[in-house]
């Protein structure tokens, strides 16, 4: 989910376009198997610029397996239904021996069968299993297709391979490989069996081990925010602490607004989303938090209304809500009797306040 900042006298900050280097540039890298700039934007969720560089590598080399691999997954994160699964296998075609490029074939199955019937479940959840155990004989290291073996165990039925004891076999792997997301994996666990308090002491550990987890201190503040075990405080705590970790990603961002807009905190939400503005003006996300939070509590109609309409504007970043989720959104605003009245103005600073 980054800038050059104007002075504080709340003037709109400009930062200039960011340049995508020529896709050979982006991927040279990877030939002595360090991360590529695409792919760490993509951890980082910023798709948008992951795609300028993807897009670009695969125009120069069409039969490059990594480019592939990553176009697989940008156009998954776009919400594209059709095109992630053969460009992930054609990935596998060119090199076979990479771990990842059997996950992501593994990934683009699991989402076919999130939209098919029982029968072609079932079909596609051999595929699954095949393809992500060649991940794991390939790296038994590798988090994510640890990570995506577990929910398969979870959510699979047991004639498909579905397992809770493998589920939890599984976690401590992962543990043992990276103790924040071992703990984050034994808190999906909990959460799925729906034992909350034990998802939240999960959760805190994940949280509090180091080196710091941009991603356990999101989770964590995430789940201080679900209406089932609200806590405002720990919630703004572990975004404070996300933010620390990493000020250009949008999530820390998007949590605190859902923290301020929940106290009706206007001033704080104001700065927040002025920084999250400056910060990454590419991702509009924390403007659709507040609004969501608003819209739940049925406050701040006017500000709800005004924060839709600028998310709406700008095509929105890779796994976020969609234009149409946004839309229907908006149309749940209740109209006032005064369709004339002023709106409040974005926060001060935001690039589209007027």
């Amino acid at each position: 989910m980054k800038r050059l900042r104007r002075d504080p006298g709340n003037v709109p900050a400009w930062k200039p376009p960011i340049r995508v280097a020529s896709g050979i540039l982006i991927f040279f890298l990877s030939s002595f198997g360090q991360q590529t700039p695409a792919e760490r934007w993509i951890g980082e969720g910023h798709w948008k610029r992951a795609r300028a560089a993807v897009e670009s590598r695969i125009r120069e080399a069409p039969d490059d397996p990594l480019a592939n691999f990553l176009l697989s997954q940008v156009r998954a994160a776009f919400g594209d239904r059709t095109t992630p699964l053969a460009l992930a296998e054609r990935a596998v075609t060119l090199d076979g021996r990479t771990a990842k490029y059997h996950r992501q074939v593994a990934e683009a199955l699991g989402v076919m069968a999130q939209h098919s019937n029982s029968f072609q479940q079932l079909l596609l959840a051999r595929r699954f299993r095949t393809e992500i155990d060649a991940a794991l004989a390939l790296d038994p290291r590798d988090v994510q297709a640890n990570r995506d073996l577990l929910e398969f165990y979870l959510l699979a039925p047991r004639i498909a391979g579905g397992s809770r004891r493998n589920a939890a076999m599984t976690a401590d792997r992962i543990a043992a490989i990276d103790p924040a997301e071992g703990f984050l994996a034994k808190a999906r666990i909990a959460a799925y069996e729906k034992q909350p308090a034990q998802a939240e002491a999960f959760l805190k550990k994940a949280a509090e081990v180091r080196p710091a987890s941009y991603r356990a201190a999101i989770a964590l503040a995430e789940f201080c925010l679900a209406p089932e075990h609200p806590d405002l405080s720990a919630a703004e705590a572990a975004a404070r602490e996300a933010l620390r970790i990493d000020p250009g990603r949008a999530d820390a961002y998007a949590a605190l607004a859902a923290v301020y807009a929940g106290r009706g905190a206007w001033a704080d939400l104001d700065a927040t989303l002025a920084d999250a503005a400056r910060e990454v003006p590419d991702d509009r996300y924390p403007l659709y938090r507040a609004a969501e939070t608003l819209l739940a509590r049925i406050e701040g109609m006017d500000r709800a209304e005004r924060y839709l309409r600028a998310y709406i504007a700008q095509e929105p970043e890779g796994n976020r809500p969609s234009l149409t989720e946004a839309r229907r959104a908006l149309d749940r605003i209740p109209r006032p009797a005064d369709a004339g009245a002023p709106r409040p103005l974005l926060p001060r600073g935001h690039p589209d306040e007027a």
